[in-house]
């Protein structure tokens, strides 16, 4: 066994460096891959991680290499960015939180955005993102099936963490946050890429991922999805040019319905029919019409609020306890990791992304971060631009509300960076076109 794992080893290694030097998008779709479903592990004598590593090696191998892309920094977004992140490591060194590992952190969060921008040129258009968010959305589908088949419910267990020998639980809630934003993804996708077989990719994909939500059971990543697919599809059934594939899509939603009726069926034969459908239905079903019954006055069995009514405190918490802070805090913040580090939810996290983020990069981080995201919905409307990375943006920013950082994450940094991307190169197409427009103006006259 310890033989065919040094053959494995060798092998993968032998094949990374081939791709590396050879076939450098396969290592980025890889390394996007990586980011998008959060595998990662350490390799023996190796001073970074895996996931740290490829995100070095790649960019060492594609810097100064010759680009269409204008440079990364030579854009307003890409310095607003950049600033934020600057002002959260200010911050936390101000009150003592910057590491060397959160300052490492910081710093491959600026590589991923460098990466997404850098490859979106490269093709000019999301392809290297998309098939990483499809592969990574299957990869935490997979982990779910595997938990439900293997140990029959939460917590959950990742397939590569068993065969890594890096063991351990994770937050079932990532695993719906993740499919959920490559559904959206994969939904504006969908309803916008002109491609035919790219586009029928995408319709096939999302049963896929509405399946991982669901097996998640995500409150906050299934009602994210649904509020934004419903918007997407609304918005498409007014158009003449998309209705066709938004009828498509309602169709696709009755099949997700009876697909998620036939796993039921599966669960039940397999004998974890109490297990999954007790999980399922008091997640899903119980918890919010108890929860929308207290909201009302009515009555409501409190045995069924379970997480609900602990995140609905530790918001409250978390509120009471920025606005106790001198106003010096308030406007600056307590720096990245100052609401755990100051204990103050007890050992978690606010369950709140906008309070923990005001709380923690002050009102002034806020607004930088927020103003980054007016600036995308700004250009992205300025110049008439589907974007699937900035609805995933809108559906990250409503998962958070409901949880913590996801909105700072890797995978939130290289779809920003694939946003950025998308905005420069059709800011650059439509400069040309104003140019040429001039240009035959003045020839007229």
């Amino acid at each position: 066994m310890a033989i065919l794992k040094i053959i494995i080893l060798l092998g993968g290694g032998i094949g990374f460096l081939y791709g590396l030097l050879k076939k450098p998008d396969i290592i980025a779709i890889l390394l996007f891959t990586l980011v998008t479903a959060d595998v990662n592990f350490d390799v023996p004598g190796l001073p970074l991680n895996f996931r740290a590593t490829v995100t070095l090696l790649l960019f060492a191998r594609i810097f100064g290499e010759e680009s269409t892309a204008p440079k990364f920094f030579s854009n307003s977004l890409v310095w607003h960015l950049v600033i934020f992140l600057v002002w959260i490591s200010l911050v936390s060194q101000f009150n003592g939180l910057l590491s060397g590992e959160l300052l490492k952190e910081f710093v491959l969060s600026c590589l991923s955005a460098y990466l997404g921008y850098y490859y979106f040129f490269k093709k000019n258009d999301y392809s290297h993102l998309k098939i990483a968010m499809i592969i990574g959305g299957l990869i935490c589908l997979a982990d779910l099936a595997y938990t439900y088949a293997f140990y029959g419910g939460f917590p959950v267990v990742r397939i590569h963490q068993v065969y890594t020998g890096q063991f351990s639980y994770n937050n079932h809630n990532f695993f719906g946050y993740i499919c959920g934003t490559c559904f959206v993804f994969l939904l504006s996708d969908y309803l916008t890429n002109r491609k035919s077989a790219s586009a029928k990719l995408s319709l096939l994909m999302m049963p896929c991922m509405f399946l991982g939500v669901l097996l998640s059971t995500s409150r906050g990543a299934l009602l994210a999805m649904i509020l934004v697919a419903v918007i997407l599809i609304a918005k498409a059934l007014t158009s003449a040019a998309k209705s066709k594939k938004a009828a498509t899509l309602v169709s696709m939603t009755v099949i997700c319905v009876i697909l998620s009726l036939f796993i039921f069926q599966i669960a039940g034969s397999l004998g974890i029919q109490n297990d999954f459908m007790q999980t399922i239905t008091g997640r899903l079903i119980d918890e919010p019409i108890a929860m929308l019954n207290k909201a009302m006055g009515n009555s409501y069995n409190t045995n069924s609020m379970d997480s609900m009514e602990w995140r609905e405190e530790a918001s409250s918490l978390a509120y009471d306890y920025y606005m106790s802070l001198p106003p010096a805090e308030q406007m600056l913040g307590i720096g990245y990791g100052g609401f755990l580090a100051r204990d103050v939810g007890s050992g978690y996290d606010a369950h709140n992304g906008l309070l923990l983020l005001v709380t923690e990069t002050g009102v002034i981080g806020f607004i930088i971060y927020f103003s980054l995201i007016f600036s995308f919905w700004s250009k992205t409307r300025s110049l008439k631009l589907a974007s699937p990375a900035f609805i995933s943006i809108i559906f990250i920013l409503l998962y958070i509300t409901s949880h913590n950082k996801e909105n700072t994450s890797f995978f939130a940094f290289l779809i920003m960076g694939s946003l950025i991307g998308q905005i420069r190169y059709y800011s650059t197409e439509h400069e040309a076109v104003e140019e040429e427009e001039q240009v035959t103006s003045f020839a007229g006259n």
